[in-house]
């Protein structure tokens, strides 16, 4: 958990200096990261679906409590995200990420750390 908590701040430092991030939700102390991509993309918006699958031996599902975005592009593009179904509170998810130039609105590629944090939930 602390390693978790550590990332966070690590994470936050790092996008204060080479970009920003967004946030969804909220950490609480008993969630753990459960699912992270690294996007590079170079198109009008991308998307990325995330479900948690209940496997047969294991009975915890994970509900979403927090939905980190780290833009790491340049400091000329902005990167943003909107959630289009799911997200916090559910155990699925879909991003749309759409990067931008700040001067001429005119789309660029974009490099994006995407991190879903989950508290575990029993299901009987």
């Amino acid at each position: 958990m602390l390693l978790s908590i550590f990332t966070i701040y690590l994470m936050e430092y790092l996008s204060e200096i080479a970009g920003y991030s967004i946030q969804f939700g909220y950490q609480h102390p008993a969630a753990v990261p459960i699912y992270e991509v690294e996007l590079n993309w170079n198109s009008p918006a991308y998307y990325i679906s995330y479900v948690d699958e209940k496997s047969n031996w294991n009975q915890l599902n994970f509900i979403i409590n927090l939905i980190l975005v780290f833009d790491e592009s340049t400091l000329e593009s902005d990167v943003q995200t909107d959630i289009i179904q799911g997200g916090v509170g559910f155990n699925f998810t879909t991003l749309r990420l759409n990067c931008f130039h700040n001067d001429e609105f005119e789309l660029r590629s974009a490099k994006v750390t995407v991190v879903i944090y989950g508290v575990a939930h029993s299901q009987t």
